[in-house]
């Protein structure tokens, strides 16, 4: 697999799956040229209101993640990122739920969104990805909330108060992975670049340094 930036084609929801590591060799020696996606572009997916983020707002590399709560790639990327932020001081990530694995996955995605109304989407965020078991069901996605501190029941009523926003986040969220021709999570957009898969703490790290040294003019 190399650097590439899909053309807009139409994905089948029964075909999406979650992506593998990338190889050493796909991070390594990719050629990185200017990506174009037909109907976004990279800022475009910047601008998205009520999506959450984490690191400096004037970061000079933005990682945006397409993820499933229940994906199992998506799990193990998550300590890299958390790992990037604390030694990257230049470093954003831009959260995109994108739940495709089921109603179950769906609904944990809609209280994360809905404790960013309080601020807690982060401590409900890392609740998730870091539990060491599956979200099988309503009673464990409210159980493992519970956990990270959230306040249930302000977070059950802004599920419904803000169910037509995050209803938005999700279908922009959606359609954005459509676009790109996502097959599965998760999906990461590095600086308008499409990687195909998760990546080790060494594999981003020479990523960003190499995205780093594109962006430098010319001397």
């Amino acid at each position: 697999m190399t650097f590439r930036w899909f053309a807009a084609l139409a994905v089948s929801l029964a075909t999406l799956t979650a992506f593998g590591p990338a190889t050493a060799s796909d991070v390594g020696t990719s050629t990185l040229r200017t990506p174009i996606a037909a109907e976004y572009g990279f800022k475009d997916l910047l601008r998205d209101p009520g999506t959450p983020r984490a690191g400096p707002t004037d970061a000079d590399v933005t990682i945006i993640m397409y993820a499933d709560y229940n994906c199992g790639y998506c799990k193990r990327m998550e300590p890299v990122l958390v790992n990037a932020l604390k030694a990257d001081r230049r470093l954003a990530v831009v959260h995109k739920e994108w739940p495709i694995f089921g109603d179950v996955s769906e609904h944990a995605a809609r209280v994360a969104l809905a404790a960013n109304y309080q601020g807690q989407y982060p401590a409900v965020h890392r609740a998730f990805m870091f539990s060491p078991t599956r979200l099988s069901d309503k009673a464990t996605v409210e159980a493992i909330a519970k956990q990270s501190g959230v306040d249930w029941a302000r977070l059950t009523r802004d599920l419904k108060t803000h169910a037509s926003d995050i209803d938005a986040i999700l279908k922009r969220n959606e359609r954005e992975a459509m676009l790109l021709s996502l097959q599965g999570t998760p999906g990461l957009v590095i600086n308008g670049y499409l990687v195909p898969g998760a990546l080790t703490d060494e594999q981003l790290k020479t990523l960003v340094q190499k995205i780093r040294a594109s962006q430098k003019p010319a001397a």
